[in-house]
């Protein structure tokens, strides 16, 4: 099974933040800017060179207005903002984009097809928060679960009567899957297993942070 995530699929990184309003009453799109740059930068979104918000917005629970998130490849994206109350509290949704992995997302994502495949719910750990990765870039996450497995009998049966059946006995199983992007954005992951190489790949989380001007 082959998947894609393009790059107009939103992944979020939900981060609540009170970025507060300005002397004329509006909220401070400049603060809101810089947070929500400095949280992808902060946990491994290097490949975000700029972040605006639009100027005159003003306080409002409920309403969502657009930011614009610019890569260093020069790609741009939407990044959706809605505000939570009155007083300049916001959570904003980072999308999924060219260069840039939402990692709590992809691996979300992995573990639901794995437990599907596997018929266990494994922990996966791919690293992070968000990865900047360029196209053709690989990264490798693992995965760990729990497996059951027969042991041989150490006892022997009496003769003329069944051996007795060993009871399972819970192992480890550790395994990785193996992470890479296309030249579009789009991102692909493979189960990586002796003879055996399935592929897969990602959805979305959430961000939310409180903005409050000087």
């Amino acid at each position: 099974m082959r998947c894609f995530i393009s790059p107009s699929q939103s992944i979020l990184l939900a981060t609540l933040c009170a970025v507060g309003l300005t002397a004329c009453g509006g909220l401070n799109h400049k603060k809101i800017a810089e947070t929500i740059q400095q949280d992808i930068a902060s946990n491994g979104g290097t490949s975000v060179k700029e972040v605006t918000c639009p100027s005159g917005i003003q306080p409002e629970a409920g309403k969502s207005f657009e930011c614009i998130g610019e890569m260093d490849n020069g790609y741009t994206f939407t990044i959706a903002v809605q505000q939570q109350d009155p007083q300049g509290t916001v959570i904003w949704d980072v999308p999924h984009a060219k260069g840039l992995i939402n990692v709590p997302k992809l691996e979300s994502s992995i573990q639901e097809a794995l437990t599907t495949e596997i018929g266990e719910r494994p922990s996966i750990a791919c690293g992070g928060v968000y990865k900047a990765v360029k196209p053709g870039a690989g990264f490798d996450c693992q995965v760990v679960y729990k497996t059951a497995k027969v042991s041989p009998s150490s006892q022997k049966a009496p003769k003329g009567k069944p051996t007795k059946p060993s009871q399972p006995i819970q192992v480890t199983q550790t395994e990785k899957v193996n992470v890479t992007t296309d030249s579009d954005g789009n991102v692909t992951w493979q189960r990586i297993l002796p003879n055996l190489a399935k592929a897969t790949t990602t959805k979305a989380s959430n961000t939310s942070t409180e903005f409050l001007a000087d």
